[in-house]
């Protein structure tokens, strides 16, 4: 869209080309920072014959506003020029297109005349091209060459083929250039996991949550445990699927259960309560719930249990399981809200029997994800009964109020009426506080902030004083406005 500012700017330089050819025209558009409309300018008035200007200016407006299929047949259709190389180059790239990409890079590097700078460009994005195409071989041996013209090569670029080996399988052969790397760096790791120089073990805890790193160990299944580990990690992560994870403890349950000598027939719980390894605890359990009808429910509770400290595992473990009971319900909420995932807590919450501190966490939960009337309705139903409000669970519950309150949602004031008996001593005040905020008539409103402001004379009660006066002079009354000013000094 044209910049609303450049267009007395561009006006301005039209009307002194009134005469101006059309290249003329869309290249004082482009000038003027109107490059969108200079393409569609020139696109509706091709000239007549070729004109190596106008293709010029074409093809730059095309590769700025991403048209790539179109940089491409207008760059086969023009004489070669090192710019237009580059231009096709970084198109085929954006196209995915690396053959494409390698012809243009050829013809920039033999007939381009590049500068140094631009040639050791071009030499990498060859090797990039072939790791496109998975030819790690010839990619292998481009990396040799570009070695030995430009030894030593920089990290950056040492990070780009031991990363481009990886990818087609070549680890082996990325040993020259891992010394140029930090032992922390993601690839290296992966490539040294690859070459045998590390086991699994060891690259899952340098992973760092890398997804690669965690990939690559847990399909080298040397150990069920680590395999596992790396899975829940990629759980958690949200690059694998429940199901995944899940069958990974179906496959390995049966090892663990020869390697713990646990009969088929018998009682598992007992047992696995002694097992330390987690990962083994969980795919026993995980065979339990599938295979023993009644011990679903308390398997699943158990493998919940001992994730409480991996609470993402542990919910997209769940997220869409079925026929969960209310205890796995309870506990996956909990988790939820714990850890700040409310829209999880309200679909494991929504419906259950709660108890009065999960009603709060429901309520708190409705609010974030800016369902205000539910949260409202949740907390009506939790006072519902309540004759006296414990200062802890108000403290709780004031945000929550403030919240709505600042909303004006429709549900504010009658939850704030109800709270007024079972509420005293400071609650009560900013109670009536939040129904002087609300109220819509300036003269309940003063009534509201009055009671709130009498017989005090903390902060509270100063704002209270304030907020009174200001409601009575918005309804009218002026004189009682001026004598409570009075009486505050």
């Amino acid at each position: 869209m044209l910049n609303s500012r450049l267009l007395p700017v561009l006006l301005l330089m039209l009307a002194g080309n009134a005469h101006a050819g059309d290249y003329e025209i869309a290249s004082s558009m482009q000038k003027a920072g109107a490059e969108e409309l200079a393409l569609a300018f020139m696109q509706e008035h091709p000239p007549a014959k070729p004109d190596p200007r106008w293709n010029s200016l074409e093809i730059n407006l095309l590769s700025k506003a991403g048209k790539n299929d179109q940089v491409l047949d207008l760059a086969k259709q023009m004489p070669f020029s090192k710019e237009n190389a580059l231009l096709a180059v970084k198109s085929a790239f954006a196209l995915d297109e690396p053959a494409l990409a390698r012809n243009w890079l050829v013809q920039l590097i033999w007939k381009g005349n590049p500068s140094r700078i631009e040639l050791r460009q071009a030499r990498l994005q060859v090797i990039e091209s072939l790791v496109m195409e998975k030819d790690g071989m010839s990619a292998y041996y481009a990396m040799l060459r570009f070695d030995q013209d430009y030894h030593p090569v920089s990290s950056a670029e040492a990070d780009e083929f031991v990363g481009g080996l990886l990818s087609t399988g070549m680890a082996q052969n990325a040993a020259p250039w891992l010394v140029l790397l930090d032992d922390g760096d993601p690839v290296k790791i992966r490539a040294e996991l690859e070459m045998g120089l590390i086991d699994p073990g060891a690259a899952i805890k340098s992973a760092k949550g890398d997804i690669g790193i965690l990939l690559a160990a847990s399909k080298m299944k040397t150990d069920p445990s680590l395999e596992i580990s790396a899975l829940e990690a990629l759980l958690a992560a949200g690059k694998i699927s429940p199901e995944a994870l899940w069958k990974s403890y179906q496959d390995h349950a049966i090892e663990f259960s020869n390697h713990y000598a646990l009969l088929q027939g018998s009682s598992w719980f007992g047992p696995i309560a002694k097992i330390t390894d987690p990962y083994a605890a969980r795919s026993l359990l995980a065979y339990l719930a599938d295979h023993e009808k009644d011990a679903r429910g308390k398997a699943i509770s158990l493998i919940i249990d001992s994730l409480k400290d991996e609470p993402k595992v542990a919910l997209n473990l769940f997220a869409n399981a079925p026929d969960l009971s209310p205890q796995a319900k309870h506990a996956l909420g909990e988790m939820a809200y714990g850890s700040g995932d409310y829209a999880s807590c309200i679909k494991f919450w929504d419906g259950l029997a709660l108890q009065k501190s999960e009603s709060l966490d429901l309520a708190h939960a409705w609010l974030k994800t800016g369902q205000i009337e539910k949260a409202a309705a949740v907390l009506g139903e939790y006072l519902k009964g309540v004759k006296t409000l414990d200062p802890q669970a108000f403290s709780r519950i004031l945000p929550l109020l403030e919240k709505m309150a600042s909303t004006k949602a429709p549900a504010s004031k009658g939850l704030l009426e109800s709270l007024l008996p079972v509420a005293d001593g400071s609650a009560k005040r900013e109670v009536l506080m939040l129904l002087g905020q609300i109220s819509a008539d300036p003269k309940q409103a003063a009534a509201y902030y009055f009671e709130a402001a009498s017989g005090k004379k903390d902060d509270l009660a100063k704002r209270a004083r304030m907020l009174c006066i200001e409601s009575l002079k918005q309804a009218g009354f002026a004189g009682d406005a001026k004598a409570l000013a009075e009486k505050s000094k």
